[in-house]
């Protein structure tokens, strides 16, 4: 799947009814797995919108994209290496503040605006966002 696709299956998982930390999991691990366990994605549910929807924290794109890293490059073993995936996640934190100008689920939204009920700039944002962690993961399955 190319960039353009993981983007767009965000952006429909998010207009499906999914939200953004969802939306970003699922394109991201279907992208780099088979048979992922559809009950995966609840492990993202509570990062919605700055966390269980209080708009304080840190946005759910970036959070369900870290959880996805996790889910890819987290180890199961506390002995186990866990630099790469610290170093995906630090990257993909930069890339997501120097795109979004900042991390805040509530700072986006005041800058938005009013989205309407079909939340199409947080839509476009968490699309632009798994695009943006294909790219890291790509960078890094080159090297």
């Amino acid at each position: 799947m190319s960039g353009k696709k993981v983007e767009k299956q965000a952006f429909e998982y998010f207009k499906s009814g999914y939200w953004c930390s969802e939306s970003v999991f699922k394109s991201i691990t279907e992208q780099y797995t088979n048979n992922v366990d559809s009950s995966l994605s609840r492990l993202t549910s509570g990062l919605i919108g700055g966390m269980g929807s209080s708009h304080q924290e840190a946005c759910g794109a970036l959070t369900g994209g870290i959880v996805a890293l996790g889910y890819l490059y987290g180890r199961t073993d506390p002995k186990g290496d866990i630099q790469l995936l610290k170093e995906m996640v630090v990257k993909y934190r930069e890339r997501f503040k120097k795109e979004f100008g900042t991390t805040n689920c509530g700072v986006l939204l005041d800058r938005f605006g009013e989205q309407g009920d079909d939340y199409i700039k947080c839509r476009e944002l968490t699309a632009r966002a798994a695009r943006i962690l294909m790219e890291i993961i790509e960078e890094y399955q080159n090297k």
